[in-house]
């Protein structure tokens, strides 16, 4: 089942060999779980055909020869068979992140685990960090290092095309938000954020649930429809954006396409203008545009406007420009990526251009790439 190596994998073949080979030594490498059952928390190895005749899938024939004859090492499972040391990141982080699970290691044990695998995957610029505990016990995820923000996504709150939603917390200790009223002007992603971040699937199976339908390309289109809505008509240049973006991408990148989630709701004061009275106001409470490529990898796009930077009478205003690039550095220095269109960018036949060319390098710099 050797593969051919992933040309978009990030961690080194050479990287891998070592980092596997250390794994190996440090004892039973399935841990508190038989070890088919460990190797399928990573693969499916019931879908996954036998190399041997006798049997009909992957299961069978790694109990076969790894467990009752023992007549294969782990060099060939993990090389040869399961294509590890070829194969993608995503599988390798997968594997990694399962290897370190509660439910496969002791807490004691966790700690050596985790060391030896950051020891090599620091080399890349990526490491085993807590993601979450449950019942006091740690769970890892590979995240990128020194990039991206430390906080997981709890809330994602967006698509509002109307009043402003009352949102109150259902239950404050554990942050569950709950929309009191004005639910039907926005959207709440109520699913975990994978660690992989939010596809077009993601967002399309979940809308699927909330309509109590199964996916279909109908279900997909009224999704998209919905989406759109909340783009004003008084800014052409976003409704652009995200036309050009789905007819450019959806075929190309398939159920691997990003989620380009429009009118996300950044900081939410329970308050409106009025009641505020001219008192202080969060700056920018909703960002136009937010794609996840991780649950710390957060990329904003703004589409800039007059009233970005100009007074009611078209008049340049430097007070508003200056809170615009205040809350950027703020964005920038909690994890972000910020990046600003200018709507007369839009004008004219270069919109797809324009779009086509930023997305591509986008997806090129965080190793997000097409179907196949």
């Amino acid at each position: 089942m050797t593969g051919i190596r992933d040309e978009h994998a990030q961690i080194k073949m050479l990287n891998r060999v070592y980092l596997l080979e250390e794994l190996l030594s440090l004892g039973d490498i399935g841990g508190r779980k038989d070890l088919v059952d460990f190797l399928n928390l990573t693969w499916e190895l019931d879908e996954m055909p036998s190399t041997d005749f006798r049997f009909s899938n992957a299961y069978q024939d790694i109990n076969q020869h790894m467990v009752y004859n023992d007549d294969w090492d782990y060099n060939y499972l993990f090389d040869n068979y399961l294509n590890l040391i070829n194969g993608s990141d995503i599988q390798l982080f997968r594997f990694l992140e399962n290897v370190v699970h509660p439910l496969v290691r002791l807490p004691d044990e966790q700690e050596r685990y985790v060391e030896t695998t950051n020891k090599h995957l620091s080399k890349e610029g990526f490491q085993l960090q807590i993601s979450e505990e449950i019942t006091n016990h740690k769970v890892y995820n590979v995240i990128k290092v020194g990039s991206g923000v430390n906080e997981r996504v709890k809330n994602l709150i967006f698509a509002s095309n109307g009043r402003k939603p009352r949102i109150v917390l259902a239950d404050a200790v554990s942050n569950n938000i709950q929309i009191a009223e004005n639910e039907q002007y926005c959207l709440i992603y109520d699913s975990p954020i994978p660690q992989t971040g939010l596809l077009w699937s993601d967002l399309v199976s979940w809308w699927a649930k909330r309509e109590s339908k199964m996916p279909s390309i109908e279900l997909e289109r009224s999704l998209y429809k919905r989406l759109f809505e909340s783009l004003s008509p008084q800014s052409p240049p976003e409704q652009k954006l995200f036309k050009n973006f789905f007819s450019i991408f959806r075929d190309e990148y398939g159920a691997k396409l990003p989620a380009l989630i429009p009118q996300v709701y950044l900081h939410y004061d329970p308050y409106t203008i009025r009641e505020l009275n001219h008192k202080q106001i969060l700056p920018r409470q909703r960002m136009d545009f937010l794609l996840l490529f991780s649950n710390h990898e957060r990329i904003v796009i703004e589409i800039d406007g007059q009233q970005h930077y100009a007074d009611e009478h078209e008049k340049a205003n430097p007070k508003k420009y200056a809170e615009m690039v205040a809350a950027d550095r703020s964005l920038r220095l909690a994890g972000y990526e910020v990046y600003r269109f200018g709507g007369s960018e839009f004008q004219g036949d270069n919109s797809e251009k324009l779009v086509e060319s930023f997305f591509r390098d986008l997806f090129k710099k965080h190793g997000v790439f097409a179907k196949g």
